[in-house]
C-alpha cells in the first residue's frame, strides 16, 4: 500500500508536465480524495465558485463598435451579440452558459463549447461540453485538436470547431486545473469537516463526572434516570445540584486541542478565499480584515483583484475566437459592462471629478471617458475650465486683462490682412497640392491589389464562358448560350463583391481617413456609403459584361470567344485605372460634403481632354452633380459632342480620365 504514495512523492512536476493539466483522483496527504466535483462538497469552494460564476454572468456582455475620436457604439444587429447576450443556443440563456462556463474555469481550469455552424459555415450555436477534464487538447500537424468523447464515442474537433477560454497555464493555450493545485488545502478542509461531523455524531462528551465509593449494581439505570429528571435540561441548567450519598462532582471543560481544531477549519476557510482572490467576507466570512467601514473598498479590490482578470480572459478569447479578422479590423469588439460594479462610492468620485475640473485638470469629455460614456460631439466638450465664470482655460487672460471694445485696426494692420489674405491663398493651393499627392500616394499603392482582384474576376467569367462554347450541346446554341449567361450572371455580383470588395473598402477607407485629416473634418462612420459603392461596383461590372455578350449572341457564337480573350489581356488593366480613380474621388466627395463644402472639378495640366477642361473649375454642392443625364459637352477642338446617359457626381468622366476634385468653400 505505501508504493503508490512513495512512486507519487517521488515524481518531479515540470510547468508543461501533463499532471497539471489532467484530472486529479488520487488521495491527498489527509486522506481525502479531491476531484473538481467533490471538492465543490467543501461550502467555501462552493461559495467562491458560485459567487465569481454568478457575478460573471450577470453582467451585460455587449458587442461595440470603436469610434475614431475614442468613443464606441452598441452594436446589436449582429449575430453574435443575440448569441452572447441572449442565448447561445436554443436550450440556455447567456447567464446560464456563462455561470457553467465560468464554474468549469474555476474548478477545471478550463471552458469548452463547440461551435454548431450553418450550411454556410456562420456560427449558429454555442453548446458547452459537460465534462473539461475529459477533454484533450493535442497538437497534430502544428494544428490544435481537442479530443473528448460522447456517448461512449470518440470526437475529434479542430480549433476553428471548439470554442476555448484557458485558465492560467505555464503553456498559455490549456490552463490548469484549479482544484489540483489546490487539492491538499481542500483536502485538509474537507478532513476537518468530516472530523468534526463525526466528533459530534459518535464521540463521547460528558460535561461533567460523578463519582462514588460503593456500587450502585442493578439500580444504576434508576439512579441515572432520576438524576436526569431533576437537572438535565435547558430550564434546569442553573439550578443547585444535592447529593446525599457522598457523590463528588467534577465539571468537565472543552479541551485546547478542539479549540486548535476550530481554528484550523477558519484558517482552511481563509486559504481557499486566497486561492480564488475572493475577500473573506464576499463569502459570509467576517474577521479582522473586514468591517462596516472597509467593505466598500474590500467590495472594489473583489473586482480589481478577482473578476477583472476574468472579464478579460473571456473577451480575448471571444475577440480571437468569435470575431473574424476583418471583423477585428474593422472595430468590432466585445466588452463586459463594468461600470455598475466599480461604482461603490458615487458621492467621492463627483467630488474627485468636480475638484480636478474646477483646476482645469480634466475636460468634460475626459469625465465622460472615465465614466464609460461616449464623447459630447460639441468641441466645447474637449476644452478644460477654471472657475472664472467658467471660461475655457485658453480665454482666461482675454477676460481677467481687459474688458475694452476691440478698437478698429490700423492702416498698417488693414495691410497686414491683405497680405495675410494672399498668404492663405497660397496655402490653399499648396495644400491642394498635398491633397492630389496623398490621393496619388495611395492609389499606387493599391494598384497592385486592384489589378490582382480585377484579373481573378476576368479570369473567372472569361473561363466560364470558354468552357461553355467548348462543351456547347449542337442545334439551338444561341438560347443555350443566352440562358447559361444569364444563369451565370445572376450569381456573378456575389463573388465580385467578395474578391474585390476587401481591397475597395481598405482603399476607401484610407482615402477618407487622409481627407478628413486635410480638411480638418470631424471623423465620421462612412460604412454604408463604402458598402454600397462596393455593391454598386459588381452591378456596373456585371451589367457590362453581360451586355456585351448579350450582344454578341446576334453574330457568331465564337465572337463570345474572341470578346473573353480580349478581356483578359486588356479589361484587368482599364479596371484598375478605372477604380483608381474612381473610389478615391468617391471617398473625397463624401468626406467634403459631410463637412458643408462644395466640391470643384480640377484637371490635370497637360494631361487632360478637351472635354474635362470644359468642367475645369466647376464647383458643385450635395446632391448636384457636374453632368446630368441627356447633358452632352461640345468643346472647341473637339471631335465632336460627348453625350451622357447618367449622372456624374466626380472623375473618371470618361475611360482613362486622370480628373480629381478637391474643396471648396
Amino acid at each position: 500500500m505505501a508504493i503508490l504514495p512513495r512512486f507519487i512523492e517521488s515524481r518531479k512536476y515540470a510547468p508543461s508536465n501533463d499532471y497539471w493539466y489532467n484530472p486529479f483522483s488520487m488521495p491527498t496527504s489527509a486522506g481525502v480524495l479531491v476531484s473538481e466535483k467533490e471538492a465543490m462538497k467543501y461550502l467555501t469552494v462552493f461559495a467562491c465558485v458560485s459567487l465569481i460564476s454568478g457575478d460573471l454572468a450577470k453582467l451585460p456582455l455587449n458587442l461595440y463598435r470603436k469610434r475614431k475620436d475614442g468613443g464606441k457604439d452598441l452594436v446589436t444587429d449582429h449575430k453574435l451579440y443575440d448569441l452572447l447576450h441572449n442565448a447561445p443556443n436554443p436550450e440556455m440563456t447567456s447567464f446560464n452558459w456563462r455561470e457553467a462556463s465560468q464554474g468549469h474555469l474555476l474548478l477545471w481550469g478550463n471552458h469548452y463549447s463547440y461551435k454548431e455552424t450553418d450550411k454556410t459555415g456562420k456560427l449558429r450555436a454555442l453548446w458547452p461540453l459537460p465534462d473539461p477534464g475529459q477533454v484533450q487538447v493535442k497538437r497534430r500537424n502544428d494544428t490544435l485538436v481537442y479530443e473528448y468523447y460522447v456517448d461512449g464515442e470518440k470526437k475529434i474537433r479542430t480549433r476553428d470547431q471548439i470554442f476555448h477560454v484557458p485558465g492560467y497555464g505555464f503553456n498559455g493555450l490549456v490552463g490548469m486545473s484549479m482544484i489540483g493545485l489546490a487539492r491538499e488545502a481542500i483536502g485538509m478542509g474537507l478532513a476537518a469537516e468530516t472530523f468534526g461531523s463525526r466528533y459530534f455524531s459518535e464521540g463521547t462528551h460528558p460535561s461533567g463526572l460523578l463519582t462514588m465509593e460503593q456500587d450502585l449494581g442493578e439500580s444504576e439505570a434508576a439512579y441515572i434516570a432520576a438524576l436526569k429528571a431533576s437537572y438535565a435540561g435547558l430550564g434546569k441548567s442553573q439550578s443547585v445540584m444535592v447529593l446525599q450519598n457522598g457523590e463528588k462532582y467534577q465539571p468537565l471543560t472543552v479541551p485546547m486541542e478542539d479549540a486548535q481544531f476550530l481554528e484550523t477549519r477558519d484558517h482552511q476557510k481563509i486559504e481557499i478565499c486566497g486561492m480564488y482572490h475572493v475577500p473573506p467576507h464576499k463569502v459570509a466570512i467576517h474577521g479582522q480584515n473586514s468591517n462596516y467601514n472597509n467593505l466598500e473598498q474590500e467590495n472594489s479590490s473583489y473586482v480589481d483583484s478577482c473578476l477583472m482578470s476574468w472579464f478579460v480572459r473571456w473577451e480575448s478569447a471571444i475577440n480571437l475566437q468569435l470575431l473574424s479578422e476583418q471583423e477585428r479590423r474593422s472595430g468590432l469588439f466585445f466588452e463586459f459592462l463594468v461600470a455598475g460594479l466599480l461604482r461603490g462610492d458615487s458621492q467621492a468620485r463627483a467630488e474627485f471629478y468636480n475638484k480636478i475640473f474646477q483646476v482645469g485638470g480634466i475636460s468634460p469629455n475626459e469625465i465622460r471617458s472615465k465614466e464609460n460614456m461616449n464623447p459630447d460631439p460639441a468641441p466645447e466638450a474637449d476644452m478644460k475650465y477654471v472657475m472664472l465664470n467658467m471660461v475655457p482655460l485658453n480665454k482666461v487672460m482675454e477676460v481677467a486683462v481687459s474688458q475694452d471694445e476691440p478698437k478698429p485696426p490700423t492702416p498698417e494692420e488693414e495691410k497686414e490682412e491683405v497680405k495675410q489674405f494672399f498668404r492663405d491663398a497660397d496655402f490653399r493651393a499648396s495644400a491642394e497640392k498635398r491633397s492630389i499627392q496623398m490621393r496619388d500616394r495611395l492609389a499606387r499603392a493599391y494598384r497592385p491589389l486592384i489589378l490582382d482582384a480585377a484579373k481573378a474576376i476576368v479570369s473567372r467569367e472569361t473561363k466560364a464562358i470558354k468552357n461553355r462554347i467548348a462543351s456547347r450541346a449542337k442545334g439551338s446554341d444561341k438560347d443555350t448560350m443566352s440562358d447559361y449567361l444569364n444563369d451565370f450572371y445572376s450569381k456573378f455580383p456575389e463573388y465580385i463583391t467578395q474578391r474585390i470588395g476587401p481591397v475597395l473598402k481598405s482603399y476607401l477607407s484610407a482615402v477618407a481617413e487622409e481627407s478628413f485629416l486635410e480638411i480638418d473634418a470631424e471623423i465620421t462612420n462612412l460604412d454604408k456609403e463604402i458598402n454600397e459603392y462596393i455593391d454598386r461596383y459588381a452591378e456596373r461590372h456585371t451589367e457590362s459584361s453581360i451586355g456585351q455578350m448579350t450582344a454578341l449572341l446576334e453574330g457568331k457564337i465564337e465572337d463570345l470567344e474572341t470578346r473573353a480573350d480580349e478581356w483578359m489581356e486588356k479589361r484587368p488593366g482599364k479596371i484598375t485605372d478605372d477604380e483608381a480613380v474612381r473610389a478615391s474621388s468617391a471617398a473625397y466627395s463624401w468626406v467634403v460634403f459631410g463637412a458643408g463644402l462644395s466640391l470643384i472639378w480640377r484637371t490635370r495640366s497637360g494631361r487632360s481632354c478637351e472635354f474635362c477642361k470644359e468642367l475645369d473649375g466647376k464647383r458643385i454642392s450635395r446632391g448636384q452633380s457636374f453632368v446630368s443625364g441627356g447633358d452632352e459637352i461640345n468643346p472647341k477642338g473637339g471631335d465632336g459632342p460627348m453625350r451622357f446617359f447618367g449622372t456624374k457626381k466626380h472623375p473618371p468622366l470618361h475611360k482613362s480620365c486622370k480628373c480629381y476634385v478637391t474643396s471648396g468653400v
